[in-house]
């Protein structure tokens, strides 16, 4: 089974591949976004994971570059609030103003060259952790730092902030297998935990928390958000790799593991699974449908079984896709392309108006973003190629 890894070489031929539907029933209808001000303070915009802002206004029909950020490659994912694009690169976290492209501040960290993963944004401060073993709360206006925690030991994931619009807990977990609670705002440890394998990917949902690790177990923890007890482990589950994608669901969590498939677990068992060749990599959650990108395919999916509402052919996993209003958006390597979310229109399995636009991104996506009317699409930066960030806006 080919690694999500490996898509570069079979990239080419995912743009001019052809659509396939398989659908039996009519796929739900979506309405377009139309707030211009919507912010992405988290890598998969919310605390849940969904990838998905449904008022988001965003590139729909058309699409134009507003302006491209030349001046260091993406190394992870973009997060957006409040007019500011806060894209982590090699050297630093950079600050940029979303509307020109004007870089605002830069923060480097201890002795340069952090390598600071994706951040996330709340309560006025960016959250970002180091290869080196820092997490970092910086003023989101100025690059300050508000507080450190040094010495965290090796750290193997993004920090995770639950309740981006209170930012009233930080989780933060290493390569030795421990898991800390943080205090947003005085960067205090109120809680830590030793997990099996280092913390990969946490999600939130209501009072769970589920934090997958690189050894390929899902934790499961009672946590009402709103209360300051601690984390209770109340189950494990085995993912069969690396979790690389949580996203709660009614009952349980769908899991991505590298090399797939996507899984629902419901009481630590799977109860549903939906193949590779369509489901390799994060889902996006819009309402009681999901979208998946494998090595084959982008598909919908009714809910968390098995009826697919539609697919098109091609390789989209690598990076793993996003959502507003009625648009899906997702890379195949060289291009990122914009879907309907509905399918477009289509009888007896077949579909038309699936894909809306595309635009070139020679260097590969590392994380899509939709805010501030615009989709951020951050890159890697080749020779021919030197775009860290596109910023694409309707035609």
């Amino acid at each position: 089974m080919p690694s999500r890894r490996q898509f570069l070489a079979a990239s080419a031929s995912a743009a001019t591949a052809g659509l396939a539907g398989c659908a039996a029933l009519d796929a739900p209808a979506f309405e377009p976004g139309s707030d211009a001000s919507t912010d992405w303070r988290t890598p998969r915009y919310d605390a849940r994971n969904t990838a998905y802002a449904p008022n988001a206004a965003a590139p729909r029909d058309g699409v134009r570059e507003r302006w491209t950020y030349t001046d260091a490659a993406a190394c992870g994912a973009p997060a957006v609030a409040d007019g500011t694009v806060f894209l982590p690169t090699p050297d630093a976290l950079v600050a940029l103003d979303a509307e020109t492209g004007d870089e605002r501040w830069r923060f480097t960290g201890e002795n340069r060259g952090p390598w600071p993963r994706s951040p996330s944004v709340g309560g006025g401060l960016v959250y970002t952790t180091t290869e080196r073993g820092t997490v970092y709360a910086l003023d989101a206006e100025t690059g300050d730092v508000a507080w450190s925690l040094a010495d965290a030991g090796s750290l193997s994931g993004r920090p995770r902030l639950v309740d981006t619009d209170h930012a009233n807990a930080l989780f933060a977990g290493n390569d030795q297998g421990v898991l800390r609670r943080i205090h947003p705002e005085t960067g205090e440890v109120s809680w830590q935990s030793d997990v099996f394998g280092a913390p990969t990917r946490m999600a939130s949902s209501l009072s769970v928390l589920y934090v997958g690790t690189r050894a390929g177990t899902v934790y499961t923890y009672a946590w009402a958000v709103e209360h300051d007890d601690p984390p209770t482990e109340s189950g494990r589950t085995d993912a069969g790799g690396s979790v690389d994608g949580l996203v709660p669901g009614p009952n349980g969590v769908l899991v991505t593991a590298v090399g797939g498939p996507l899984r629902y677990f419901a009481n630590g068992t799977a109860v549903d699974a939906l193949p590779a060749t369509t489901a390799n990599a994060a889902p996006v959650k819009a309402g009681s449908t999901l979208l998946t990108a494998g090595y084959d395919a982008l598909a919908s999916y009714r809910g968390f079984d098995s009826e697919q509402w539609w697919r098109t052919r091609g390789r989209f996993d690598a990076t793993p896709p996003v959502a507003a209003g009625d648009t899906l958006y997702a890379s195949s390597g060289d291009r990122v392309h914009a879907f309907a979310l509905d399918g477009g229109v289509g009888a007896f399995g077949y579909r038309f108006g699936i894909e809306r636009w595309s635009h070139p991104t020679p260097g590969s996506v590392e994380g899509l973003a939709v805010a501030d009317g615009a989709l951020f699409a951050a890159c890697q930066r080749t020779e021919d190629a030197g775009v860290g960030l596109y910023c694409l806006e309707p035609a």
